[in-house]
C-alpha cells in the first residue's frame, strides 16, 4: 500500500485517502468562486510524488529526504503547458511556498518554478495504479473555470492570474493541513463557528435602540444607523461610508454588513479591517460584547511559522487561523500582507476572505507606498471573489480614484454636508511656533487636555516636561513603546478621568486619532497633514458636550524636538505639512468636506505613481502575463511577498515582563516550552522596535534573543507602564505611533 502519513502509534494513512481528501476539501472551498475543478485536480496530483520508492522507503523506513512536491507540477506542464504553468505554482510550492517564475534559464536548484520543473525528481508514475484517467478532471474543464476569472482593465490581467494562483493555493494548502489534521487526530476535527446573522443584526439593533435619543447627538447616530441599513438592502460591490469622527461608523457599518448578507445570502463573513493594532483589542471587545464573542476573531499576531522544511509536516507551523469565523476583526497589516504573502501559513485563509464584507475602517490610513496594490487587491475581491467592500472614514478619503473606472462607488450616507455642519462642534486654530515652555504655559491653564505629536520621542520628552512643570499628578503618556495591555489601562484611567471631570493632561502620538473612543475639551496637535489634524478633532469635544471647542496647530520651535526631514517619515510629513499650510490659507474652515476634497487632490496630484506603488508591485505582477508566448505566466511570488511590507522588515518585537501572567508564560518559553500559542498570549506584552532601538537594548544585554527578530526584555527595571520600554541612548528618528 502507497502512504501518505503515519501516526506515532503506527497507523497509516493511504495515499490515494489523502488526495482525494484534500482534493474534495480544496474543491469545496473554491466553490464560492466557482473554481471546483481547478482546485480539485491541484489537491488530487500535489502529492503524486510520494508514490516513489525513494519517498515510501522514507516514510515507512525512515529514509532519506526527498522532493515529492515537484512531481504533480511537472506532470500538469506535461499535459497542457499553459494550464500546467499556472497551477505548477501551487502544487510546486504547497509546502514551501509559491515560488518565483524563473526562466528559460533557470537551473533546477536555484529554487524557481521554471528550475524546478527542470529537476530530476524520484519516478512517481505508480500514481497511475491508482489513479485512474476517470478520476480527473477533463483540461477543458479547467481552462474554462480559469477563463472566467476576467480583470477590469485588460492591462491587469497579469494581477487577475496571480491573485487566482494565490486563491487556488490558499484552498489547497487548507484542505491538506485539514486532510492531515484530521488523520493525526484520528477524526474529524470541528472547525470553524455557524451562526444565524440575522440573530446578530437583531442583537445590534436591540443596541443602538437602547441608546436614549434626548440628545441630538444620539439621534443624527441613529439617523446613519438607520441609513446604513437602508443602504444595504444593495447589490455586493464598493460603498463609501463617509461619516465625521463620533458619528458612530463602527457600529453602524457592522449593521450594514449584517443586513447586507441578509439580502446577499451567498455572502458568508464579515472581515473589518482598522489601520493599527493600536485599536484592535478596543473595536474587537465592542463588537464581542454586543454580537457574542465566540462569533469573533481577533487576529493581529506578528508572529506568524513558516513551514520551512517541505518534507517535515509539523501541524504546529500550520496552525494559523484560517479565518473560518463569521466575524474577523484584523489590520491592515495581517489582511494586506496576507494577500500578497507567498507562504503557506499566511495565504491559507486567503480563500476565506471570498464572498465577504470587507470594512475598511479609516481608508486614509492605507500606506501610500503600496496605495496601487492595496485597492487592486480590493477590485479583484469585488470582480472575481463576490466581495463587498465599505470604504469607512471620516475625512472622505480619495481613495477610489484608484479604482478602475468601471467600479462606481455607492455613497451610505446621501447627507454628507449636512453631516459634518452637525458634528462641526471643533474649530481649528493655526498658532504657529511654539517651543515646549509654551505648550507647557498654555496647559498649565487647563484642567484636561490633549497633546497629540508626530513621534515617540517628541512624546516621551514632552511629557517628562509638563511633569516635571505640573506634578504627575492627572498628567498621562500613550505611545507605542508602551505594550499594548499599558495602553488599554492607560486609556481606561483616562477615560475615568475625563467623566469625573478630573484633572487630566495627556500627552501621545497619533495612535489616539484612530478609533479611540475619548473626548477632550480642548486638544493641541503638532502640524501634520489635514487628514490627521481632522482625527484629532475627533478627539475634540466629541460628545458635542460644548458649544464650541478648540484645537490648536503648533509646530514645534525647539530644535531638540523637530523631525529631521531628511528621514523616510520627516520627507512623510514635511509633504503633508507643506500641503495644509495651502488648506489653511484658502479655507477659513479645513473641516469642510470642499477643503478636505482640495487636500486630498494636491497630495496625490503631486504624488508619483512609483510613490503609490513604491516597490513596483502591480506592474511586475502585470509584465508576468504573457498572452501570446508559450511561457505564459511567469510570476515572482517570493521576491513580491519580501517587497509588500506595510511594517517594514526591520521591526522587531520585545516582550516585556508587564505583570504577573506575563513573567509566567516568559519563564515557560525560557525553559523551552516556545509554541505559537504561547506566543500569541504574549501579544498583548510586546512592543515593536526599530531595528536600531531593538539593538541599542542588544549591545547592553537589556533583552535575551529569543528568535530571529523577537526578544525578552531580561529586567523589569527597562520598562516603565507610564512611558514604557526604555531605550539607552535615542539614535536617530522614532517611529510616529
Amino acid at each position: 500500500m502507497y502512504i501518505a502519513h503515519k501516526r506515532d502509534d503506527g497507523q497509516e494513512q493511504p495515499l490515494l485517502e489523502h488526495l482525494i481528501g484534500t482534493a474534495e476539501k480544496a474543491s469545496l472551498y473554491a466553490k464560492p468562486f466557482g473554481k471546483c475543478k481547478t482546485a480539485y485536480l491541484c489537491g488530487l496530483f500535489h502529492d503524486i510524488g510520494k508514490y516513489s520508492k525513494e519517498f515510501q522507503s522514507r516514510i515507512k523506513n525512515n529514509g532519506k529526504l526527498c522532493d515529492h512536491s515537484t512531481a504533480g507540477a511537472k506532470e500538469l506542464v506535461s499535459v497542457n503547458k499553459r494550464i500546467g504553468t499556472l497551477l505548477g505554482y501551487v502544487i510546486a510550492g504547497h509546502h514551501s511556498g509559491l515560488l518565483n517564475g524563473g526562466s528559460w534559464a533557470s537551473m533546477p536548484e536555484d529554487g524557481s518554478l521554471q528550475g524546478r520543473l527542470k529537476k530530476e525528481v524520484p519516478v512517481y508514475n505508480a500514481y497511475n495504479t491508482e489513479i485512474s484517467n476517470d478520476m480527473i478532471p477533463l483540461i477543458k474543464d479547467i481552462a474554462s473555470e480559469i477563463a472566467c476569472t476576467k480583470s477590469l482593465d485588460e492591462c491587469d490581467q497579469g494581477n487577475c492570474f496571480s491573485f487566482l494562483v494565490r486563491m487556488i493555493y490558499s484552498c489547497l494548502v487548507d484542505a491538506d493541513y485539514i486532510d492531515t489534521e484530521e488523520f493525526i487526530n484520528d477524526k474529524k476535527v470541528i472547525r470553524g463557528v455557524s451562526c444565524d446573522f440575522s440573530d446578530l443584526e437583531d442583537k445590534i439593533i436591540k443596541h443602538v435602540n437602547g441608546v436614549n435619543l434626548t440628545r441630538e447627538i444620539n439621534k443624527k447616530r441613529r439617523e446613519i444607523f438607520e441609513q446604513c441599513l437602508k443602504k444595504a438592502a444593495g447589490t455586493p460591490g464598493v460603498y463609501k461610508l463617509s461619516v465625521p469622527t463620533g458619528g458612530g461608523k463602527t457600529l453602524s457599518s457592522m449593521a450594514f454588513a449584517l443586513r447586507h448578507i441578509k439580502f446577499n445570502p451567498k455572502l458568508r463573513r464579515i472581515i473589518y479591517v482598522i489601520p493599527f493594532m493600536s485599536i484592535i483589542e478596543q473595536n474587537a471587545k465592542v463588537f464581542s460584547d454586543i454580537l457574542g464573542k465566540e462569533y469573533i476573531l481577533e487576529h493581529h499576531s506578528n508572529y506568524d511559522f513558516e513551514h520551512s522544511d517541505e518534507e517535515t509536516y509539523n501541524i504546529k507551523k500550520l496552525s494559523a487561523e484560517n479565518w473560518d469565523v463569521p466575524i474577523v476583526v484584523t489590520t491592515n497589516v495581517q489582511f494586506f500582507e496576507s494577500i500578497y504573502s507567498n507562504k503557506s501559513s499566511k495565504l491559507r485563509k486567503l480563500h476565506n476572505i471570498s464572498n465577504s464584507v470587507i470594512i475598511l475602517d479609516e481608508v486614509q490610513m492605507l500606506p501610500t507606498e503600496h496605495l496601487i496594490p492595496c485597492i487592486k487587491a480590493l477590485e479583484e475581491l469585488v470582480n472575481n471573489y463576490n466581495c463587498t467592500v465599505v470604504l469607512c472614514s471620516a475625512t472622505q478619503s480619495e481613495a477610489e480614484r484608484f479604482m478602475s473606472s468601471k467600479i462606481k462607488p455607492i455613497e451610505i450616507c446621501s447627507n454628507i454636508t449636512e453631516l459634518y455642519n452637525f458634528f462641526n462642534k471643533t474649530r481649528i486654530k493655526f498658532i504657529g511656533r511654539k517651543t515646549s515652555s509654551d505648550l507647557i504655559h498654555l496647559v498649565k491653564g487647563e484642567n484636561q487636555c490633549l497633546l497629540v505629536v508626530n513621534t515617540k520621542r517628541q512624546a516621551r520628552k514632552l511629557y517628562e516636561k509638563i511633569k516635571e512643570e505640573l506634578g504627575e499628578e492627572g498628567v498621562f503618556h500613550l505611545s507605542t513603546y508602551m505594550c499594548p495591555l499599558n495602553r488599554l489601562e492607560k486609556i481606561e484611567v483616562i477615560k475615568d478621568r475625563l467623566d469625573n471631570k478630573s484633572k487630566c493632561i495627556v500627552v501621545s502620538t497619533s495612535l489616539i486619532e484612530a478609533g479611540v473612543d475619548i473626548d477632550f475639551p480642548v486638544v493641541y496637535r503638532a502640524m501634520c497633514g489635514l487628514d490627521s489634524i481632522i482625527q484629532a478633532a475627533g478627539r475634540c469635544n466629541r460628545e458635542r458636550k460644548l458649544d464650541i471647542a478648540y484645537l490648536f496647530v503648533f509646530d514645534f520651535e525647539d530644535e531638540d524636538f523637530k523631525v529631521n526631514k531628511s528621514s523616510r517619515f520627516g520627507d512623510y510629513l514635511s509633504k503633508r505639512q507643506n500641503i495644509t499650510e495651502i488648506i489653511k490659507d484658502r479655507f477659513d474652515d479645513v473641516t469642510r468636506p470642499d477643503a478636505i476634497k482640495e487636500y486630498f487632490n494636491y497630495l496625490f496630484s503631486n504624488v508619483s505613481k512609483s510613490e503609490l506603488d513604491e516597490k513596483n508591485i502591480l506592474e511586475r505582477l502585470n509584465n508576468g502575463f504573457y498572452k501570446y508566448s508559450s511561457d505564459y505566466f511567469n510570476f515572482d511570488f517570493e521576491n513580491i511577498a519580501n517587497d509588500f511590507r506595510i511594517i517594514d522588515d526591520n521591526s522587531y518585537s520585545v516582550i516585556v515582563k508587564y505583570n504577573e501572567d506575563a513573567k509566567k508564560i516568559i519563564n515557560e518559553i525560557e525553559y523551552g516550552y516556545l509554541t505559537k500559542e504561547k506566543l500569541r498570549s504574549l501579544q498583548k506584552y510586546t512592543v515593536t522596535l526599530h531595528i536600531y532601538e531593538f539593538n541599542k537594548l542588544k549591545e547592553v544585554n537589556a533583552i535575551k534573543i529569543i528568535g530571529e527578530k523577537i526578544g525578552i526584555l531580561v529586567s523589569p527595571e527597562d520598562y516603565s507602564k507610564e512611558t514604557g520600554i526604555k531605550i539607552p541612548e535615542q539614535l536617530g528618528e522614532a517611529e510616529f505611533l
